[in-house]
């Protein structure tokens, strides 16, 4: 790994420390939130001074005796992070909660809003963008059968406009499938970004 490699590792532990710290601080107050975040940003600072700029090591150790952003969001005021121990099954409540149980989707959205874990903008994009693209999965997937089902195979060419013809608006075959795939992954990948963001949150310490 080469200096410049090292020094970007670094500062990519110092950003996500800093992104943690702010998402625990979501809570307080927002001139005292940056004001906090100003003071640990500038006392990380000056301890990288008397490091390598590449040692990455070196800078998780600092950041582990600056401490874990949770205890300084408590001592700022913060609500304790209860939720905390949860925060692995909201993913997957999020995608099979509305399919098995609208309960279940209900449970995912209470442990989202209530954790720490995931910023604001985190919050907003798990809560609307999977159900729309539920909802786009469901009409793509009817779409394609009903598509599928206008022209169920090949007929005479004097027949074929009155064979393919089905009641209602019928959106073309390619299109259909393209709505359902959209929509599967819209409801799929902001779980997914959440995860990645709980796992990359727990390895900063570990």
């Amino acid at each position: 790994m080469t200096s410049r490699q090292s020094a970007g590792e670094a500062d990519k532990l110092v950003r996500r420390y800093l992104a943690q710290l702010d998402a625990a601080l979501r809570d307080v107050d927002a001139s005292r939130r940056e004001e906090i975040l100003a003071e640990v940003h500038g006392h990380i600072e000056e301890g990288r001074t008397g490091l390598d700029p590449g040692d990455a090591a070196s800078v998780r150790t600092l950041l582990y005796k600056v401490g874990d952003p949770a205890a300084i969001a408590a001592e700022a005021g913060a609500p304790p992070p209860g939720s905390r121990r949860w925060d692995a099954w909201a993913p997957w409540l999020i995608i099979f909660g509305p399919v098995a149980s609208g309960l279940g989707w209900i449970a995912g959205m209470l442990i989202l809003w209530t954790s720490p874990t995931w910023s604001r903008r985190d919050q907003l994009i798990a809560t609307f963008v999977p159900l729309a693209g539920l909802a786009a999965l469901f009409f793509g997937l009817v779409a394609t059968l009903h598509a599928a089902a206008g022209c169920p195979g090949h007929v005479p060419a004097l027949h074929a406009a009155a064979a393919c013809t089905t009641k209602g608006f019928t959106l073309p075959l390619g299109v259909a499938i393209l709505l359902a795939v959209a929509g599967l992954a819209a409801h799929l990948l902001p779980p997914i970004h959440l995860m990645r963001t709980r796992r990359q949150q727990r390895s900063t310490f570990a």
